[in-house]
């Protein structure tokens, strides 16, 4: 029992520490009606880290091991970095593309190209798996405290001016609210969202964190309209998922993030039975 204590305790501080910025961000997300702006981001940042992973096995040979590889890299970075510059200028009334058009083409132009990209490198398979799925099982403490040092930095700066990010996220459908600079501070938003992204799909995969994302705030969205409420409401539904799932996958052999995944999807179905029933009875 000690040792799956000591297995387990990794992983699953670091999805907790992934769920404490995710439930934050997934109302941001809903209020914003970008459902895919997180996998869509995602996936650029893994185009990133593919364009990296090539040029890495370019000037190393085809002896190199190309599966001993960060997805955290600088190209990676850079690419959200202009992706968030790009879904900034987007969204533009002039443009009568709908803003969720964008995101979904971004989505499926990045993915089709890192697959291409990495179909002509070694393991490629294995970094596709990776890519969707993660390796979050394989969390050591040194990833935990990269990604506390993250979700610290991103928290406590969106902390600090929550009432601004929020303001922008109220108005960004609500044309009667008019903010200052709004131009920036989207950028801003869009621009932690992907460091964060990067960051989260190196440990949990596009899936899992597309998950975190939007199903704890999905959940919270059923019970609660203040934020604080709301984020301690997917708080809870995640640590329920996580905590399921990371057991389920230790004493059924299973894959960890998937069952991390399963839980959520039924953490939300018993949330809109409970919704329902409150509804009856009222």
């Amino acid at each position: 029992m000690f040792t799956a204590f000591e297995f387990m305790l990794p992983p699953f501080v670091a999805s907790l520490l992934l769920l404490l910025i995710t439930a934050y961000f997934g109302i941001h997300v809903i209020k914003r009606e970008i459902i895919f702006i997180d996998i869509a981001l995602a996936q650029i940042a893994a185009l990133g880290s593919a364009v990296t992973l090539v040029i890495n096995n370019l000037g190393s040979g085809p002896s190199s091991h190309a599966h001993e590889h960060d997805s955290r890299t600088l190209m990676a970075y850079a690419f959200c970095l202009l992706a968030a510059g790009v879904f900034t200028i987007l969204k533009n009334k002039r443009i009568k593309i709908p803003m969720e058009a964008i995101i979904g083409i971004a989505y499926a132009v990045a993915t089709t190209t890192a697959v291409i990209i990495l179909d002509k490198g070694a393991g490629s398979d294995v970094h596709i798996h990776d890519m969707l799925a993660g390796t979050i099982l394989w969390v050591t403490w040194q990833h935990v405290l990269r990604l506390s040092i993250v979700v610290l930095l991103i928290g406590g700066f969106h902390f600090c001016l929550r009432e601004k990010f929020k303001k922008v996220t109220l108005g960004y459908l609500d044309k009667n609210i008019e903010v200052a600079r709004s131009g920036l501070w989207d950028f801003l938003f869009y621009f932690t969202f992907g460091i964060m992204i990067v960051e989260a799909v190196s440990i949990g995969g596009i899936l899992t964190v597309f998950a975190f994302l939007i199903i704890p705030a999905s959940v919270s969205a059923l019970f609660a309209e203040r934020w604080t409420t709301r984020i301690l409401i997917g708080l809870a539904a995640g640590f329920i998922a996580t905590l399921g799932g990371l057991w389920l996958s230790w004493t059924r052999d299973l894959p960890s993030s998937p069952a991390i995944v399963m839980f959520l999807g039924v953490c939300l179905l018993l949330a809109i039975i409970i919704k329902g029933l409150i509804r009856l009875k009222t």
